[in-house]
């Protein structure tokens, strides 16, 4: 009862901060995927750590967090690459033995999810700069919302007639029948976006970017569920009561945000490289 109750007011709260971040954009949409992106790398090296390697904290952090430095200061990148020079180096302190594992962990916890997330900043600013702030709001927030409908498609068709199993090593009630619900539920939404609010998108543009966020970020929940699994953990963290870790929540979303980018700017050209 009581999990039940905070997760209902964590999703009070938290969505209309969420929406509120995609409107704003600038710093505040910025503040918002880097604070994601620590907590995230955290609930990581925490689940590393569960796995063998003794991965430090906060040179990975510090090096995660300088990720998101290459938006306001121009010499952002080199003070990234600096701060995971000393990572390396201080990985490879003390026993020797288990190098690889630590330095191996503290590099996957700044890719996955600081670096990955971080170009849901480089699409929103893109997006505003080229489109304008309000259609670049309907852009980047056709992803978020690709993603819950994904989720809530994927919940109910499971449920409901979800029989043949997807990933049973890994996820054992997710099924194929839930998988194809949620993506329906996915081209759906990406219809109506192209509909009401981006007429410019192509039918083309419309499939794809509903394939990325509605089966494409089923995918990143599946890795998710492999991490925890191979950590022996139910849930990632619990930076949101109710809901778990930052990288519960997000899962999907950091799996998808580099192809719905790379397919917007390198791909079909809608927005600049």
């Amino acid at each position: 009862m009581k999990q039940g109750l905070a997760r209902i007011v964590t999703a009070l709260a938290g969505i209309p901060l969420v929406l509120g971040a995609i409107w704003l954009g600038g710093v505040y949409f910025l503040v918002f995927v880097a604070i994601v992106g620590i907590a995230g790398q955290y609930e990581m090296l925490k689940l590393v750590r569960a796995t063998g390697p003794n991965v430090p904290f906060w040179p990975g952090l510090l090096a995660g967090a300088a990720v998101f430095l290459r938006f306001v200061h121009p010499d952002g990148w080199i003070m990234t690459l600096a701060l995971i020079c000393l990572l390396l180096a201080w990985s490879l302190r003390a026993d020797v033995s288990d190098a690889v594992g630590r330095m191996g962990g503290q590099l996957a916890s700044i890719i996955y999810p600081p670096l990955l997330l971080s170009l849901l900043v480089d699409l929103r600013w893109a997006a505003a700069d080229w489109l304008g702030s309000v259609q670049g709001f309907y852009l980047t927030l056709m992803l978020f919302v690709l993603i819950w409908a994904t989720d809530t498609g994927a919940y109910y068709t499971g449920k409901s007639i979800g029989k043949t199993p997807f990933a049973p090593t890994i996820s054992p009630n997710k099924t194929w029948e839930g998988t194809l619900g949620g993506l329906a539920m996915a081209i759906l939404v990406a219809l109506l976006f192209k509909l009401f609010l981006l007429p410019f998108l192509g039918w083309q543009d419309v499939m794809i970017l509903a394939l990325i966020g509605g089966f494409w970020g089923q995918l990143g929940d599946l890795l998710e569920s492999s991490l925890k699994r191979s950590a022996g953990v139910k849930d990632s963290g619990n930076f949101l009561p109710g809901h778990g870790g930052a990288l519960d929540r997000f899962d999907s979303l950091i799996f998808s945000a580099p192809l719905y980018w790379i397919y917007l700017v390198h791909v079909s050209g809608i927005l600049p490289s």
